[in-house]
């Protein structure tokens, strides 16, 4: 009679649940990885919301007039340093002695490039890389003003091409990996976030 007792687990007992943690671990990375991008994506919304937002009431208060800053940006087509300045206030931007400070110095960004400029403080530039793509430049808001007053934006530049769009004011943020030019598709991809409705649009 074989009085010996079972120790431990054999190899294959250790194989398989080292496959049933390998799998559950993936399927958490996995999850949580959607989780972490869309909570982005919703923080981009929100900013290019607030922007567009900041910029009607700019306009409603100064009786359907725009900052001069504002008309002058329009030929960069982006939330610079220069033309975000008038939006300082309505946005609870960090101003010194009249320019941007802080986090804000670049102009409008995106979370993604906000996340760098944090880290790097003083040694960031435009050049600077976004770990998600592109660089800090390419990670600025761009946006679009009515400056004929007819509710309509003709021929904003986007990306490498331009749109006509039922507007007042338009604002845009390139997605996870900043502003693509050579990817024109109705002026931004599925992953970007615009103020505008697709129909919104007059014509391509």
């Amino acid at each position: 009679m074989n009085s010996s007792k079972r120790q431990g687990f054999t190899l294959v007992e250790m194989l398989v649940v080292m496959g049933i943690i390998a799998v559950l671990v993936a399927a958490s990375v996995v999850g949580y990885s959607r989780v972490t991008a869309s909570a982005e994506k919703a923080k981009c919304n929100e900013l290019v919301k607030n922007v567009h937002t900041a910029m009607m009431a700019i306009y409603n208060e100064n009786n359907g007039a725009w900052p001069r800053a504002l008309i002058n940006g329009q030929q960069r087509a982006v939330l610079d340093e220069n033309a975000a300045l008038p939006l300082a206030k309505y946005l609870g931007l960090r101003t010194e002695n009249g320019r941007l400070a802080g986090y804000d110095k670049f102009g409008i960004v995106s979370p993604w490039a906000t996340q760098v400029i944090k880290a790097k403080g003083n040694s960031a530039d435009l050049g600077t890389k976004v770990p998600s793509g592109g660089t800090i430049d390419t990670h600025r808001l761009g946006y679009a003003i009515d400056t004929e007053g007819t509710g309509k934006i003709l021929n904003a530049q986007v990306g490498s091409g331009t749109l006509n769009v039922r507007a007042t004011a338009m604002v845009w943020c390139g997605g996870k990996d900043g502003f693509v030019e050579d990817d024109f598709a109705r002026g931004l991809r599925k992953d970007d976030v615009y103020s505008w409705r697709v129909g919104d649009l007059l014509y391509e």
